[in-house]
């Protein structure tokens, strides 16, 4: 993602940095991942063993027009989600995002319900 840029707004439920981000390097993503995973409606709907902490939402701006994941939106709002205390995802949902001419030709956004599920480890202490 050579030219990309992380852009964000100060709102409730969305924060990012601003300007040229390094890539985190992969045992920090493959531990976010483990952490915080993505559950499916299927997984989820049988189980009894979570509450919906609330909503997170983020957006990543270019500053060129170049074809997009959604996963590095996603890996945002997986660290939100840690950060208020969730452990999981959920009902996720990306699309286009915000632009705001020359400091941003594109952009994709994400929003997610997080969850704090509770494994039987956790619910045996």
């Amino acid at each position: 993602m050579a030219g990309a840029a992380l852009f964000g707004v100060a709102l409730i439920g969305c924060s990012a940095a601003v300007g040229n981000v390094n890539a985190p390097d992969q045992a920090a993503i493959d531990k976010l991942v483990k952490e915080v995973p993505v559950y499916d409606e299927a997984q989820l709907s049988h189980a009894a063993n979570y509450i919906r902490v609330g909503s997170v939402d983020g957006y990543l701006c270019f500053r060129i027009v170049a074809r997009s994941s959604d996963d590095a939106v996603i890996m945002i709002l997986r660290q939100k989600a840690r950060d208020i205390g969730a452990n999981g995802l959920t009902d996720i949902n990306c699309g286009r995002g915000p632009s705001s001419g020359i400091t941003c030709l594109a952009s994709r956004a994400c929003s997610a319900t997080a969850l704090k599920v509770v494994t039987p480890d956790e619910a045996a202490n």
